[in-house]
């Protein structure tokens, strides 16, 4: 079983050789860090020397017992950012998956501190949703990190960072977890929590101590209350006395153990004045370095060598004063704002000008394909589906299939970006045997679903990835995307438009359009002159298509204008775009094709 890590550094290994020290960025010093921890088993860890000029931004770790080796030596099919796992035939990218990934081989005994489930919490869902979707996510794997990779290269502040105000308003905020009514009613008992001296004192059997299916003694809880209350549903959740011991609530959670390299830094950079400034933070950091299970870490952090100076400031950023949970009520979310007012659309799509339309094409791809001559694995009638949906997903996966045909040479390397249980991309895999086929999503049990299938088909010409698209930089001839919900859509089009490769794209959900800190709305500089409100109006309304809606009409045309904008943006760059519709057009409401060639 191959199962290792890669990580970049900015040490050679001759330098380590010689001084047994470590220069490192953040990204991998916070993967070192939950190796750490947790210990796990049968994975190895390898420091790849890039030459990036990571100086800047890095921090310098003693340890005699690492692996260094040459970005040479890095298997060629490693084509993410780094951090990266290899485990077996799949390459995992990204901060959070790989974090995840080693939780997974976790050695070290199950602790008092964790959830039941452990460091992943419940439904080992902890980190799991991608960062262009989930605030938490994105606030733990890129926002904190690039605050501190800021902090390094500026000798004062004029104000403190906002992420920083964000998690102390989070820490101060109401939990939210799962089945929190009935963990408030287990504090709401009185019962006194076990400290860590008497858990001390309570001895591990020698047998149990490499068991990491030991099970731990119940949790008893500490009320947070003089007065008990009684608690139901209808209970505010803000009334339940459950505090932010840790970041997620009650329980120590992958999410920490993420969080805290990132905070040892900052803390180090206010010195005295930080928990002042964050006083919820320094508790919550203070609680980290008291928890027991978390001294090999600790001990490790201690060691570092942080080139920083003291930072004086006491400016206090306007934020807004909401918790990182996407769910918190008094989050603004302009998404929930209903655009589809029969008088906003209309004088929306009166601000269109002639000229920014493209022409909708006749579909002429006449050629069918013969599903009897396709096997179980990359053909939908072999029960991969419910019935009622066979028919119409062959008939999408037949478009664009087809379409992929159409533009493929021998030897291509096509990735099926948000591929799923990989449907498209294993169809592709098996009529051009002589392209490689990269399965790319983020979602890991879809990706176990299509790799199953590839291996019983005994395929050789397919690899898959597991990360968020933004995290594989490999070099590719043609990306597809089969109803990549979104602003996914928009991301894997950025993904062609700067590998200059050719695109074949259906996309789907029109009305989650939004601006995000890598997308601007509109795409286009033909679009440029609509307001962002008018062409999220547009977006709505493109949602618009489903059978027998009066509005069905309308909503085709809204669809072709948000993706006459994505055409235009492909065009500025230099592609032959044709934009088309699925055949027949009722096998799906989301029925645009977008085809693109670089010239």
């Amino acid at each position: 079983m191959t199962n290792a890590i890669y990580l970049e550094v900015n040490t050679s290994k001759e330098d380590y050789q010689s001084s047994k020290i470590m220069k490192l960025p953040l990204e991998s010093l916070i993967i070192y860090c939950i190796y750490v921890h947790c210990n796990p088993e049968d994975m190895i860890l390898n420091f790849v020397y890039t030459s990036t000029k990571l100086s800047q931004e890095s921090v310098a770790l003693h340890d005699e017992n690492l692996i260094v080796i040459n970005e040479k030596d890095v298997p060629w099919q490693i084509m993410c950012t780094y951090p990266v796992v290899m485990f077996n035939d799949t390459i995992l990218a990204g901060l959070c998956a790989v974090a995840r990934h080693i939780c997974k081989f976790i050695t070290r005994p199950h602790s008092l501190n964790e959830h039941e489930e452990g460091l992943l919490g419940f439904r080992k869902s902890c980190l799991q949703a991608p960062n262009e979707a989930s605030i938490w996510t994105k606030f733990c794997e890129v926002d904190i990190i690039r605050t501190v990779k800021e902090m390094f290269s500026t000798a004062s502040l004029d104000q403190v960072p906002k992420n920083l105000v964000r998690f102390e308003n989070h820490l101060r905020k109401p939990v939210r977890m799962h089945n929190v009514y009935k963990i408030a009613r287990e504090i709401n008992k009185g019962v006194l929590k076990v400290s860590e001296a008497d858990a001390e004192k309570t001895p591990v059997k020698e047998e149990d101590k490499n068991d990491k299916n030991r099970v731990p003694k119940s949790r008893k809880w500490k009320s947070n209350t003089k007065k008990d209350i009684d608690i139901d549903c209808t209970t505010k959740i803000k009334d339940l006395n459950i505090s932010h011991e840790y970041a997620e609530g009650p329980f120590v959670t992958l999410a920490d153990l993420v969080l805290f390299p990132s905070y040892h830094i900052i803390v180090q950079f206010f010195g005295g004045s930080f928990e002042s400034l964050f006083p919820y933070s320094y508790k919550w950091y203070k609680n980290l370095l008291n928890t027991l299970e978390l001294q090999a870490l600790v001990d490790k952090m201690s060691k570092l060598e942080i080139k920083n100076t003291i930072m004086e400031c006491n400016a206090i950023p306007e934020t807004e004063d909401v918790s990182l949970y996407k769910c918190d009520p008094k989050r603004h979310n302009p998404k929930k704002r209903l655009f589809t007012k029969e008088d906003d659309i209309i004088k929306a799509l009166s601000l269109l000008q002639n000229d920014m339309e493209l022409n909708v094409d006749d579909n002429k791809l006449d050629c069918n394909i013969n599903w009897a001559d396709i096997p179980d694995g990359a053909n939908p009638t072999a029960g991969h589906l419910p019935d009622e949906r066979v028919l119409r997903k062959s008939q999408q996966l037949e478009n664009l299939a087809l379409a992929v045909l159409s533009v493929a040479q021998d030897g291509d390397i096509i990735v099926d970006f948000c591929s799923g249980s990989g449907h498209l991309g294993i169809l592709v895999a098996h009529l051009l045997p002589n392209c490689t086929i990269i399965l790319l999503e983020n979602k890991e049990q879809s990706l176990l679903r299509a790799r199953k299938r590839v291996h019983e088909m005994g395929m050789k010409n397919v690899l898959f990835f597991q990360c968020n698209l933004d995290f594989f930089v490999g070099k590719f001839d043609i990306g597809i995307a089969l109803h990549a919900c979104g602003i996914a859509s928009d991301l894997v089009l950025d993904k062609c438009l700067h590998a200059k490769a050719k695109f074949v794209l259906c996309p789907c959900c029109y009305g989650s359009l939004h601006a995000t800190d890598r997308l601007a709305y509109p795409r286009s500089y033909k679009f440029s002159n609509l307001p962002i409100n008018q062409y999220l109006c547009i977006g709505h309304a493109a949602d618009q298509t489903h059978n027998d809606h009066p509005l069905t009409v309308r909503g085709a045309k809204c669809m072709a204008i948000i993706d006459s904008d994505r055409g235009h943006l492909a065009q500025e760059f230099g592609y032959t775009v044709t934009l088309t519709r699925l055949k027949p057009l009722s096998c799906t409401p989301k029925n645009n094709l977008l085809i693109g060639v670089p010239s």
